[in-house]
């Protein structure tokens, strides 16, 4: 049995009633150029969305009482992405799917065109990147001509056409997993 008062205080780990799990694992982020520790967060699906849901909440808050000196403290990017995440792992609940010719351009696929442009597009931000899917996939369900505007759209965003390409493939590619049931991502 190990000594309780020799824990190594970089690698902690502590399993919450719910089975979340937070970790200091003595990883870290690179923010800006500089580096710093991160906390590894895990969550079923139905905590996520809860957990994307208070975000979205404080954001909007956050948004009343901005004050021009102060940052705007927004956590909307987390808060689309963990929702994203959870409809991917197929946690029910979407407010308004994105539709496709009349059917939803599943969560998956639109994780798959964020992650696209997160790999070729580091100018822009996590919520540039989401808010640009998010417009593509709602560019999809029009009838007359949707596609072509989704794709434009990208191309316009993009640095090159091949980006605009992959990501556009990767929002219109059903997903190789056909037991992926997962829903769109609240608007």
């Amino acid at each position: 049995m190990t000594n309780p008062m020799q824990s190594d205080p970089d690698r902690l780990r502590l399993a919450l009633d719910n089975g979340e799990e937070v970790e200091l694992d003595g990883g870290t982020l690179v923010l800006g150029d500089e580096e710093s520790p991160s906390v590894l967060l895990r969550l079923a699906p139905w905590r996520a969305r809860s957990v994307a849901r208070m975000l979205e909440e404080w954001s909007a808050v956050s948004r009343v009482f901005h004050r021009a000196p102060r940052p705007i403290l927004t956590e909307l990017e987390l808060s689309r992405t963990l929702d994203l995440a959870a409809s991917v792992l197929g946690e029910p609940e979407p407010i308004m799917p994105m539709q496709r010719g009349g059917q939803t351009v599943p969560s998956r696929q639109r994780l798959d065109a964020v992650t696209v442009l997160a790999e070729r597009e580091s100018r822009l931000s996590a919520l540039q990147r989401l808010a640009l899917v998010d417009s593509a996939a709602s560019w999809l369900s029009e009838p007359n001509g949707g596609d072509q505007l989704a794709h434009a759209l990208l191309a316009a965003a993009c640095t090159t056409e091949v980006t605009a390409e992959h990501a556009y493939l990767a929002l219109i590619t059903p997903p190789d997993n056909p037991g992926d049931h997962s829903e769109g991502l609240p608007s």
